[in-house]
Formats: C-alpha cells, structure tokens, sequence
C-alpha cells in the first residue's frame, strides 16, 4: 500500500522584520507494506488479540506488527515498543521477512520522535535482511523511505541518491505506479537544490505516467500538481503556478480529501502573500481553517490561524493579528510545537512593537529565543536577536541592543555565506530556465526575454553580494556609535588573538601526530622486511602507512570529521603499532547504539596521542598481554570519548620512561588546548579526564555531540 505523508515547511521570511510562517506544502508518499489501521477500535481489537495469543509463535508476531502499525503516527512511544517485541520475536522464530518489516515499522516510529539518525540504523538493518532474501522490490521501498529522512534533514543529495537507487528497481520490474512515486520526491529535491529545468522534467515524467495509467483524477496526481505549483512559485511564476495549484485544487475538492484541500488553499494563500496581498492571502487562509476545524485537525487549525494573524500585522491590523496569534498560540502548546511556538511568539512581539508597546514586546521576543534555542534554530534565533536589538534601542537600553546585534551577527554569519550561495544559484538557475523558455518563443521574444533575465540576474546577484543584514545603528546616537566603535576594536584584537592560538594549535597536533619516532620506528620495520626478503609484509606495512600518512595529512586540515573516518584511521594505526610490536597487544572499539558514525562530527584523530601514551607507557613494560579498549558513548548531548588500558599504569611508567614524559605532557596540553578551542566556539563544557586504575590508565574526552546533518 502507499501512504502520503505530508511535509510541512515552516520558513521564516523577513518583510520589514516580519516572520512569515509559511505553510509550504509538498506531496511525499511514505511506501509501507502492509495497512495502517490508525482506529482505536481496531487497535483495541488487536490487543485483546495479543493477551490470547502468548505463546511466541507466528501468530503473536503477526499481531505485534500489526499494532506497530496501526499506532502510526498517534502514539510511536508505544509503536515502538511493539516493534522492539515485534523484532525480538522474529529473531527467536526466526523469521526473516517479519523481522525486516518489524525494523522498517520501528524505523517509522523513531521519525515520528525526531530520533532521525536511529532510524536510518533501522532501516538499515531492514535493508541489510531484504538485500539477503534478495526482495529488491522491498530495498528500493526502503531505499525511498530512507530518502525522507534525509529530505527533512536538509540533505537533498543523499536523499536523490537513495530514490535513484529505488527508481532502478520500479523501472526494472515496470511498477509504474511506484515510478512515479519516487520520480514525484525526486522533483522535490531537485526543487530545493534550485535545480528547476531538472525538477520541471522530473515532475513532469511522473505526471505522464499518471496520464498513462489513467489515474490523472488521483490525489498522487493533485498532489505532482501542487508541487509543480510551488515551483513555479519559486520562480515568481505566479500565474503558471496558480494554474497548477487550482487543478489540483479541483481534483482534491472532487475526492473530497480535505486535508489537501486545505493545503492547497493555504499554498495559495502563500502565493498572494508573496504577491503582496494580504486581503487575498487571508481569503485563502480563512477557507483552509473552516476545513481544518470541521475535521479537527490541531495542526492545520494552528497554521491558518499563524498565517491569517501574520497577514493581518502586513495590513497594521495588530488587534486582528493578536487575537489570531494568542489563539495559535495556546494550540502549539497542547501540541508541544516548539519550532511553531517560537515563530507565533516573535510575531506577537512584532504586532506590539509596530503597534508601540514596546514592553509586551520584549517579553515575547524573549520567550520566542528561548523556544528558538531549544530548536537550535541559528537563523531563527538570529532574527529573534535582531528584533530584541530593535526594541531594547526603542527603550534606550542601548548597550544590551549592541550585544543581542552582535550576537545575532555572529549567528547570521554562520549561515548567511551558504544562505548566499543558495540564492545565487537558485537566480542562475532561474536564468537559465528562462533562456530555454525563451528560445521557444519567437525571436524577437526569444532576444527580450534573455535581455530580462540577464539584468534580473545582475540586480539579484548584486543584491544579495551586498545583503548585510539588519541596520541597527540607524537612528542610536552618537554615545551608542563610539561604544559600539570601541567594544568591535576589542573584539577585533580577541579574535586575532584567538584565531592565532586555533593556527598554533592546529599545528601543533599535527607535529603531535607526524610523530618523527614513530615515522622513524616505522620505517625501519619496512626496511628490516626487505632485508630479510619478506616482500609481502613490507607490502602490507608499506600500504598501511602511508595509507595512515595520506590519512593524517588530507584528515588533520579539517575542523572535524565523521566518527566512521576518525575510527579508520585509529585502526590502520594501532594495526602498524601491534605489528611492529609482534601482536603483543589486542584493541576493541565500540560504538555505542545512539550515535550513528556516518553522522556524528568530532575533531580529527583526538585520541591519537593516548591510544600511542597507552601503547608506549602503559604495555610496552608490561609482562602480561596488552589490551586497549577505545568506546565511544552518547551521554546529555555530549559524546564521551574513552581509552583505556590494562597496562603498568603512570606511577609505574613515570620511573620507567623518564626520557618520554614530555612527550606526554606535551600531547595532554595539545589536547586541553583543543577542547578549549571548541569550548569557546561552541560555548560548551568539553573537558579531559585522567582515570588511574589498579591495573591501566584511562583517558576520557568528553565533547559536544554534533552531527553532519
């Protein structure tokens, strides 16, 4: 069966410092293989079915993932308790196909509680199943699923790769119906990539398809309609788009689906608002909420009234708007949207500061930062700030106005040069779409029309070369200027200060790292193979260092790399320092089930100097066999990075190795530096510890959990 699943983007745009919630709808379907029973009736019906059935057989799993299923998406917590039973039960029968089919329902679950990166092990392991039962049909649905998450992860590459992957097997096996599902999410992340003449293709082979099969009066089909709308939107395309969004508009009013009727009616409601009509906007707003209330949904009610009260501060009607914005504001917090609540509450900040209460204003900005932090929202937080500097100039309190500018510059600065280079290519993308279309018109149209689009694309480029933000200082006096001119000298002269000891200490790791005695034992080891004519360990030794020296090279210029890479190149070292050192010694690395390596981020090669302390100062003395133990655990949104060995221990190897205690000193200060580096960076409490033990030595690293995507 297939299933559509409804993104909701929630964009902030600023009109004269006005956040825009606009509910910008695209038209996913998440493939699942068997149907969602999402009545109560029927969940009830399946557990009374489950209490009789307690012997672990075929039929007690059946029910299990049925369950799984049917509490998609009104209680994960509890579908993904059944899945975990559902998954343990088929491992015991075993069975392999419900097994794969429990991880791809737990997979489902774990979206539904934003632990995205657990869900991608999920699906994974069901992937894993499937591609050994050789079901490719149920891989490339997988595949695809696994594609939204990267979708809702901004990472619209990744998630092509994946529905490339599903659309060979579809078109393999001629399952034109599920072509166009996938061709429908490919044209949404070439959409968002600004890949418009691509996505115009795209959309458009999977709309044939349904022209072919017969099924154009389909809410799939309304669905490629809308989508083909919003990017025409996108390239201010307003009339085609409107074009697109009433046929599927048509179609959705004639299947009677209401919620995407209602979607389609707040897209259009976005499309006036961009034209700048907020009257139209609002019409369009008002009819997506009557149908939202006459079917009850929360959060559709909770979008058309943000919207319709943002439209209303555009026609300086505060009132109207904040009597729509406290009434969304009341459903966000049953609904526990803490994204949603922070945009609700910087527009009521806004309604008062353009209306004067400057007091009422401040108080939500606030509570809008402190939902935006608890997102992670740099770009909402940074508008927040800018909003909080405008009104605490408006009460004089300059000084705290110059701190939340400076503090929402630096946080604009982190993603405003990315921000830059999207919009640029989304207007040279746009520039050459045009062109082609150009070149379908007569001549002279062709020639006018590329004439536009080049000097649309000068000013757009122009203007977003020279965006700089929000101008504060506009209208501060004179003291405000001189202050602001003495605190950014200071703050120059930290940063310079500051950026000089990130250089040193970047160089001094890798001095730390290219240890010249380990290059030096190395070699030798390579040269004492080739004397004794043992050709194929030279060449092995040989491979893996300078395997670990390209490794260390390309890897130590990087601020950090995923957890995957780090470990790969643990391993090549500790492989070259046990072979030289006769496999005197064992290592384990593990990795605990929360964190997900492909996605994690952590400095390069920061154990490299305890795992060579552990090896030198901990085993090399020791009469018994050598174990090193590396783990990697997720603990309060930090990651816990531990060596430890089962060596003499430091009391021991400080009377034995006098020559190489600065050595290690020096790697231990190196490190501190480190962590002070992203302490200050990342305004975190990252520290080293050093655990002495009866038997060893063990070093932890304790630093801020970060994440690729």
């Amino acid at each position: 069966m297939v299933f559509k699943k409804n993104r909701s983007t929630f964009n902030l745009l600023l009109v004269n410092s006005l956040p825009q919630m606009k509910c910008i709808i695209c038209y996913f379907f998440m493939l699942y293989s068997l149907v969602c029973f999402s009545q109560q009736q029927k969940i009830d019906s399946l557990e009374i079915e489950l209490t009789k059935n307690e012997a672990p057989n075929i039929e007690k799993l059946e029910i299990l993932n049925q369950l799984t299923a049917a509490y998609n998406p009104s209680n994960p917590e509890k579908g993904l308790q059944f899945a975990n039973e559902a998954i343990s039960l088929a491992k015991s029968l075993p069975l392999k196909d419900k097994e794969a089919l429990a991880y791809k329902n737990k997979a489902i679950h774990l979206i539904a509680l934003s632990k995205d990166s657990l869900a991608i092990v999920a699906y994974n392991e069901a992937i894993k199943i499937q591609t050994t039962r050789k079901a490719w049909n149920q891989v490339a649905r997988i595949n695809y699923n696994k594609g939204l998450i990267y979708f809702g992860q901004s990472n619209y590459q990744k998630a092509n790769k994946l529905n490339y992957k599903a659309l060979e097997i579809f078109e393999k096996e001629k399952d034109s119906f599920l072509m166009a599902v996938v061709l429908n999410s490919i044209g949404i992340n070439q959409m968002y990539q600004s890949q418009y003449p691509e996505a115009i293709d795209t959309y458009l082979k999977a709309s044939k398809i349904h022209n072919q099969t017969n099924t154009t009066h389909t809410d799939r089909h309304a669905g490629i309609l809308t989508n083909i709308g919003l990017l025409y939107s996108r390239l201010e395309k307003y009339e085609v788009a409107l074009k697109y969004y009433n046929k599927s508009l048509e179609i959705n009013k004639k299947l009677d689906t209401k919620v995407e009727t209602a979607n389609t009616l707040t897209n259009i409601g976005n499309l006036y608002d961009d034209l700048k009509q907020p009257k139209k906007a609002i019409t369009y707003y008002k009819e997506s909420l009557a149908i939202m209330q006459s079917i009850n949904n929360k959060y559709g009610i909770a979008s058309a009234l943000t919207n319709t009260g943002i439209a209303y501060i555009t026609l300086k009607d505060y009132k109207k708007a904040l009597a729509y914005l406290n009434q969304t504001k009341v459903l966000f917090q049953e609904l526990k949207n803490t994204n949603s609540l922070a945009i609700v509450y910087e527009s009521i900040g806004t309604a008062y500061l353009e209306s004067g209460a400057f007091l009422k204003a401040k108080s939500n900005f606030e509570s809008a930062f402190m939902y935006s932090k608890k997102t992670q929202s740099i770009e909402r937080q940074a508008s927040v700030l800018e909003n909080l500097a405008l009104v605490n100039a408006k009460l004089k309190n300059y000084k705290t106005a110059y701190n939340n500018q400076t503090e929402a510059k630096k946080l604009k600065d982190r993603f405003m040069s990315s921000e830059k280079k999207e919009e640029i290519a989304k207007l040279e993308a746009k520039y050459e779409y045009e062109k082609k279309e150009a070149a379908l018109t007569a001549v002279h149209d062709k020639k006018q029309a590329i004439q536009e689009a080049e000097i649309a694309r000068y000013k757009f480029i122009k203007n977003t070369s020279i965006y700089t933000g929000s101008s504060l200082a506009i209208g501060l006096i004179i003291g405000f200027i001189l202050y602001k001119k003495k605190q950014e000298a200071i703050a120059t002269t930290k940063e310079t200060a500051f950026n000089l000891k990130v250089s040193n200490t970047e160089l001094k790791a890798l001095r730390a790292q290219m240890n010249p005695h380990f290059i030096f034992n190395s070699l030798n080891s390579i040269h004492a193979y080739i004397a004794k004519n043992d050709m194929e360990n030279a060449s092995n030794y040989l491979t893996k260092f300078s395997k670990l020296m390209r490794e260390t090279l390309e890897k130590s210029t990087q601020k950090e790399i995923t957890l995957n890479e780090d470990i790969s190149i643990l391993k090549t070292y500790l492989d070259i320092e046990n072979k030289r050192a006769n496999n005197s010694f064992t290592y384990t690395i593990n990795v605990d089930e929360n964190i997900d390596p492909e996605n994690t981020l952590i400095p390069p090669m920061i154990l490299q100097p305890f795992v060579e302390n552990s090896i030198i100062h901990g085993l090399r003395n020791s009469t018994k066999n050598g174990e090193i133990a590396i783990n990697y655990i997720q603990k309060e949104g930090m990651i816990i990075c531990s060596v430890e060995d089962n060596g003499i221990g430091r009391e021991a190897s400080a009377k034995t190795n006098n020559n190489n205690n600065n050595k290690h000193s020096l790697g231990m200060s190196i490190t501190k530096s480190r962590i002070e580096i992203i302490n200050k960076i990342k305004n975190t409490n990252g520290n080293l510890q050093i655990i002495d033990k009866p038997n060893g030595t063990k070093i932890e690293i304790k630093l801020p959990l970060t994440l690729a995507f």
